[in-house]
């Protein structure tokens, strides 16, 4: 893919970075690292990936550093979607991907998939909305 394809991407993962508001249990910071899953599934095949997000086994979920999940679809190919997570720092994503929970949470078998690319990016700036700005 032309790099010109990742800038709404990128312009879409700097927008939430910025604008998320994190539970003061879970996280006391805006994430610092998002990693980006491009996944372009076989035409037919979509809820059947959006299914398996919703019934994920939300190990993810207590992983150290991970503050949050988004699963995107494009609006004109629904089979292209953008698996989003945000994280504390790269060491903490590293560790997720490392760990047995990892394995056991991407066991589920396999989808029809025509092509997958992940991509990482370290947030460079982050502006969420003041808490006085017009709603």
């Amino acid at each position: 893919m032309a790099w010109r394809c990742f800038l709404p991407l990128l312009f879409g993962a700097a927008v939430l970075a910025a604008a998320w508001q994190p539970s003061e249990s879970k996280v006391d910071k805006a994430p610092q690292y998002i990693a980006l899953f491009s996944v372009e599934v076989e035409p037919g095949h979509e809820s059947v990936f959006v299914e398996r997000f919703q019934k994920r086994a939300r190990f993810v979920d207590k992983a150290k550093g991970f503050c949050g999940l988004f699963v995107l679809q494009h609006q004109r190919d629904a089979n292209k979607f953008v698996v989003m997570t945000l994280w504390q720092d790269e060491a903490n994503f590293r560790a997720w991907v490392n760990s047995e929970e990892f394995r056991k949470g991407h066991g589920q078998g396999n989808l029809p998939v025509r092509q997958m690319q992940l991509d990482g990016y370290k947030v460079v700036l982050s502006a969420p909305k003041p808490d006085n700005a017009a709603q």
